[in-house]
């Protein structure tokens, strides 16, 4: 099967976006339908944009289809506000065109040139999950190609198992190839972004839950103990009663990281974030509450996107979210902090939100608190995780797969009551399995 795939398609090296896996293997960019329906059964994943964390969308001896072709807006119910979409669009494009008709999709992730298709497979979320959801609570149906059933629409109401399986299913059921979407009205073209000091993880979780509701939500702060830690910024974004533009302002957007030439060895330690952050701190409090177009407040951190993770060096990084259920917050963060001290990682920096929502299979979702820890890639930030995955583990957490590229089969078992009933729908859906990643195989998936 091996030399049969050589003989057809191009063979491509890819990393996952935290650079920890990297391999060769088979390539095809489908550019029309046909070319979806293989006639040999041959393992395969869905790719979108590329930007999951762990190696979610290639894997060894695994024919990866990129959907980015599949780009097209196929029609717009106006009565409904729900647009039909390919899969393979992005964000931005999808922004640009609803911005014209003074409608947005709620949930916008962190990087604009994210798939839809690629949303969903994660289960990614916005700005504020407390208020918002996540992506897969705005959309009303998927269509799913697979060898088995040819394509078909799913839908809360119509196959709601294979659709729950899909939002947040890592592209193991299939590939998903269009989509409805519902929109919402565009409040303002420009948000007020309003900066509000934390002096400890726990006065921000004070802080948001004091200000649940708004449109933007999320703290940073300090990872490292060498000073401040802790110390960090809440982010509140409300929308601006001002519609003083009738342009969006979309500014050219650089491939993350890949653009750049890395160092050899990471930048960003324990001195060198402490003081960066401190100095990012204090400029962004000084600064005060700020009017941003649309584009720079729904993306923040695109214009230091490439900077930040090229600091991280040739050996790149490791993050790890985690979510906590929302009655144990508090007593997490005070233990999460414990360790941080006691283990003293090289932990660049930490961020927040509040969250709510449904846990269904793998789903990244529930009601509580997200943490997000960005680390460098060494022997002991692999020690720590251990330990924190022990921590997430005791607390009945759930980490989110797609930002983690070293999760064991043994701690997502442990952390998500519907693993096995996850496994047991793909063996319906797809008794061969032939929907594989290097995820999927290293959680036996």
């Amino acid at each position: 099967m091996t030399t049969d795939l050589k003989r057809y398609f191009k063979e491509t090296f890819f990393t996952s976006f935290d650079r920890t896996v990297s391999l060769t293997t088979f390539h095809q960019r489908p550019d029309r339908f046909r070319m979806l329906e293989d006639k040999q059964e041959i393992l395969q994943i869905a790719r979108g944009g590329g930007f999951s964390f762990s190696p979610a969308s290639f894997g060894k001896n695994v024919l990866v289809k990129e959907m980015v072709s599949f780009n097209r807006i196929l029609e717009f119910i106006e009565s409904s506000k729900i647009v039909i979409v390919e899969a393979g669009i992005t964000l931005a494009k999808l922004l640009e065109w609803s911005y014209k008709k003074r409608l947005f999709f709620p949930v916008q992730p962190g990087w604009p040139r994210i798939t839809v298709g690629g949303c969903i497979a994660a289960s990614a979320h916005g700005k504020n999950p407390h208020k918002d959801g996540t992506f897969v609570d705005h959309v009303e149906w998927i269509e799913l190609f697979h060898p088995t059933f040819g394509t078909k629409i799913v839908s809360r109401s119509n196959e709601a198992k294979i659709f729950e399986a899909t939002c947040g299913g890592l592209g193991l059921t299939g590939i998903i190839t269009k989509v409805a979407l519902r929109l919402r009205d565009l409040p303002s073209n420009s948000l007020i972004i309003m900066p509000r000091k934390a002096e400890t993880l726990e006065d921000a979780l004070r802080i948001m839950k004091d200000n649940a509701n708004q449109d933007i939500l999320y703290s940073w702060h300090i990872g490292s103990t060498l000073l401040n830690f802790g110390k960090g910024i809440v982010r509140i974004g409300s929308f601006s009663e001002k519609n003083n533009s009738d342009k969006l302002f979309l500014p050219k957007i650089k491939n993350l990281s890949s653009d750049n030439k890395l160092p050899p060895f990471a930048l960003w330690n324990n001195l060198s974030s402490s003081i960066i952050n401190t100095i990012n701190r204090k400029v962004e409090w000084v600064k005060g509450d700020i009017e941003k177009d649309l584009f720079s407040g729904l993306f923040p951190f695109i214009d230091k996107a490439n900077i930040f993770y090229t600091l991280y060096g040739s050996k790149g990084f490791n993050e790890s979210q985690i979510l906590i259920n929302e009655n144990q917050s508090n007593e997490f963060l005070m233990d999460l902090t414990k360790l941080i001290h006691a283990e003293k990682p090289s932990l660049t920096l930490l961020f927040m939100k509040l969250f709510k929502g449904e846990r269904k299979y793998l789903r990244f979702s529930g009601n509580g608190l997200s943490v997000t820890l960005n680390l460098k890639h060494c022997s002991s930030t692999l020690r720590f995780l251990e330990k924190l995955d022990n921590l997430i583990i005791s607390y009945k957490s759930i980490p989110h797969i797609i930002k983690d590229s070293r999760l064991s089969k043994n701690v997502v078992e442990q952390c998500f009551p519907g693993y096995y009933d996850f496994k047991e729908i793909l063996k319906q859906i797809d008794p061969k399995r032939i929907y594989k990643s290097e995820v999927s195989k290293r959680l036996d998936l």
